[in-house]
């Protein structure tokens, strides 16, 4: 997706009310802001995640158990999901061609310092990547309750990376669809039913989850929520 189309979805939004001129200026930069500023218009429930459930097959207290510990179950925060802005994606998506001019958003290796404290830190990271790369951008984020990252948009029912950002900033209902289809087309079920948590981890999270003990944090959380 280039700049100008990414204005024509903006602006059938209502979003955005400038030129059609593929330029990422701070009209379009304000215009993607306020678009992924529109949730929650209400929060998952018991019988939400039951039914998400039933159809993987699993506790229910697993599904809550992914959501406790991706983002401590803050889907969203000020209106809009809660993200991480992966710079190492990025770099990767862009053919390193970023690293030299914009090194706080592009990183051929991973780097923990390059990750902001606050969300504002963050989102202004993607709204700077964005401006680089319309696909790229939004596709080196991760979103909403589940973290999951834009460039797996197409295997949760997205048509691009925008469209799965937009998605993930409407209700955590709809961030709940995306981890079903994520679960299912990642082939991870099996290991979730099993409660296999180093498996779902690798799947998930990548072959890192080990340096950051993601498996343990997942094993922990779910004892605490069936001891609850």
């Amino acid at each position: 997706m280039d700049v100008a189309t990414l204005q024509r979805r903006l602006a059938a939004l209502g979003c955005y009310s400038g030129a059609i001129d593929g330029v990422y200026g701070p009209a379009t930069r304000a215009g993607v802001l306020k678009a992924l500023t529109d949730g929650p218009d209400y929060a998952l429930t018991d019988q939400d995640i039951a039914e998400a459930a039933a159809t993987l097959g699993v506790d229910p207290a697993k599904i809550w158990t992914v959501w406790d510990v991706e983002a401590a179950a803050s889907p969203f925060i000020d209106g809009r999901p809660t993200i991480l802005f992966e710079p190492h994606r990025f770099s990767r998506a862009t053919g390193h061609r970023f690293d030299a001019s914009h090194p706080r958003i592009s990183s051929r290796a991973w780097n923990k310092k390059l990750y902001p404290v606050s969300q504002q830190g963050r989102w202004n990271q993607l709204l700077d990547a964005v401006a680089l790369d319309v696909d790229a951008g939004f596709a080196s984020a991760s979103y909403g309750g589940f973290q999951i990252l834009g460039e797996n948009y197409a295997v949760c029912g997205a048509p691009s990376p925008w469209a799965f950002a937009w998605r993930q900033s409407q209700t955590e209902g709809d961030q709940l669809a995306a981890f079903i289809l994520f679960v299912e087309n990642r082939g991870l079920k099996g290991a979730l039913q099993r409660g296999d948590w180093a498996a779902f981890a690798r799947g998930y999270n990548g072959s890192a989850y080990r340096a950051n003990r993601y498996d343990e944090k997942l094993a922990a959380a779910y004892a605490k929520r069936r001891a609850a």
